[in-house]
């Protein structure tokens, strides 16, 4: 009888996301109903208040209740869980009192003829504290920071909103931990065990042991031991930014690019249970991302252009012609005057236009002159702004010949010509820029693939016509 009892309670207390919104709901209303009372001399609302009160106490009564029920089974951090416990037995408790209070009989009865002019304020605090409960309880669901974390910048900066600082994981003499139990878990537990753990099981995956991580979710084994390309476990984490299927999702602190590397070598090293760092194959660059684990080194954010010289002060008059032109000029760092140029809504840009911005040609480190009327002859005066990083071309006249003029551009990484009339042939012209990194050139004419190759060993050359890999759980196949 003992077991069907405790069997009992813990299949009631898993009622409790489901119970727990009700409440919510129509307290929220009653108080909109008692607010706009509150304001007239009549009560039409009256009636409604004392109804959804009678609902609202009843039901917190019972959420409290299976949330209770539902807190016997352990795994919720205790400190959240007692923060989120007793406020909903407040919650509850007040929403009754406040019954009373809104009853016909509210003002003949001794007890509550005191304090039955205060109802609104005790309905109000109520309010709040519904927001702080519903927010310890996505807390206890989610983790901290879930609601902070997705929070614009703007806003933090405004309301001083502190980032929260997270553990660092140290590993001492990393070299005798062992792989699984020492690095591989804590960062599963720190990135991903939110939404795939003993608690919450997203896709019916969960990855706090290894008897749930061999298993696999409703889709299937996510852990291919010598396989890290084709285990979903990585695949996930590689995928672009902004995929509806990269993880960790959207709105969520990503996992770091050494965090990735790791997981990768691990799988591709046999996805071993038992091993220690030391019987494991290691390449120099991972070799030097575990030494970091001994100090809990981690590699500073790059500040975008910290390299660069401060730039002399931007001419106002000039910048008000040019944006009443339709030339946006955006500052792209801190303190100091450096520019992105953005022609989008001036498509009649030209060679002449740009020849006039030679006038800030110490402040633009971004040119997007995508769709505009620009031809070769513009790539020659773009050769006098020493410090143009990313240039944007696409959908324009520029052709082969211009790409010669690129040669002396020291700051540029990066290089858009799709929809150009440039070739593969003319990429040749490129690979005396220094510090190009990527160029994007869909549907390029005519080339010579072996010189593309010896281009790409040291540019990246992005020329589309590329096949999306299919995934066992994707359900259309491009």
């Amino acid at each position: 009888m003992m077991v069907f009892l405790e069997e009992l309670m813990a299949f009631l207390g898993r009622f409790h996301p489901i119970l727990v919104h009700f409440p919510i709901g129509i307290l929220v209303i009653a108080f909109v109903m008692a607010f706009l009372e509150f304001f007239k001399k009549e009560n039409p609302y009256r009636p409604a208040i004392r109804l959804s009160l009678f609902l609202g106490s009843t039901a917190a009564v019972f959420a409290a209740l299976s949330g209770f029920l539902l807190s016997r089974n352990g795994g919720y951090e205790i400190e959240v869980l007692n923060y989120h416990q007793w406020l909903g037995i407040v919650v509850a408790g007040c929403s009754i009192l406040l019954y009373l209070l809104y009853r016909e009989k509210s003002r003949e009865l001794r007890w509550s003829r005191k304090i039955v002019r205060f109802r609104f304020g005790v309905f109000s605090l109520l309010v709040i504290l519904l927001g702080i409960t519903g927010h310890y309880g996505g807390t206890l669901t989610h983790g901290k920071g879930y609601f902070i974390e997705a929070m614009p910048q703007a806003m933090k900066k405004t309301f001083a909103v502190e980032e929260s600082n997270e553990e660092i994981l140290i590993v001492e003499n990393v070299q005798q931990a062992f792989v699984y139990e020492g690095i591989i878990q804590p960062i599963l537990k720190q990135r991903c065990q939110s939404c795939h753990g003993d608690r919450k099981k997203e896709g019916e995956l969960a990855l706090h042991t290894k008897e749930s991580l061999l298993k696999g979710g409703e889709n299937g084994k996510v852990l291919l031991a010598n396989k890290s390309k084709e285990s979903e476990l990585y695949k996930r984490l590689i995928l672009p930014a902004g995929d509806k299927k990269r993880m960790p999702p959207k709105g969520r602190t990503p996992i770091s690019p050494d965090q990735i590397k790791l997981i990768a070598w691990w799988i591709d090293q046999g996805a071993s249970f038992d091993k220690k760092v030391g019987q494991l194959t290691q390449s120099k660059e991972i070799a030097a991302i575990l030494k970091k684990l001994e100090t809990g080194q981690q590699d500073a954010p790059k500040v975008l252009y910290a390299d660069f010289p401060k730039a002399p002060d931007l001419p106002k008059g000039k910048m008000d012609a040019w944006q009443a032109k339709g030339i946006k000029i955006i500052p792209v760092a801190k303190e100091n005057n450096l520019v992105q140029v953005n022609a989008i809504n001036y498509p009649q840009f030209n060679d002449k236009d740009l020849q006039d911005l030679l006038a800030i040609k110490e402040n633009i480190v971004q040119l997007k002159l995508g769709h505009t009327a620009i031809t070769d002859q513009a790539l020659a005066t773009i050769k006098s702004m020493p410090f143009v990083s990313r240039l944007h071309l696409e959908n324009t006249k520029v052709s082969d010949n211009g790409l010669l003029q690129l040669k002396g551009l020291q700051k540029l990484v990066y290089l858009n010509l799709v929809g150009t009339k440039v070739t593969v042939n003319g990429l040749a012209n490129l690979k005396d820029v220094p510090n190009l990194k990527n160029v994007y050139i869909y549907q390029a004419a005519g080339g010579n693939n072996v010189d593309l190759k010896v281009l790409q060993a040291k540019i990246h050359v992005d020329t589309g016509n590329y096949r999306l890999p299919f995934i066992a759980t994707d359900t259309i196949k491009f």
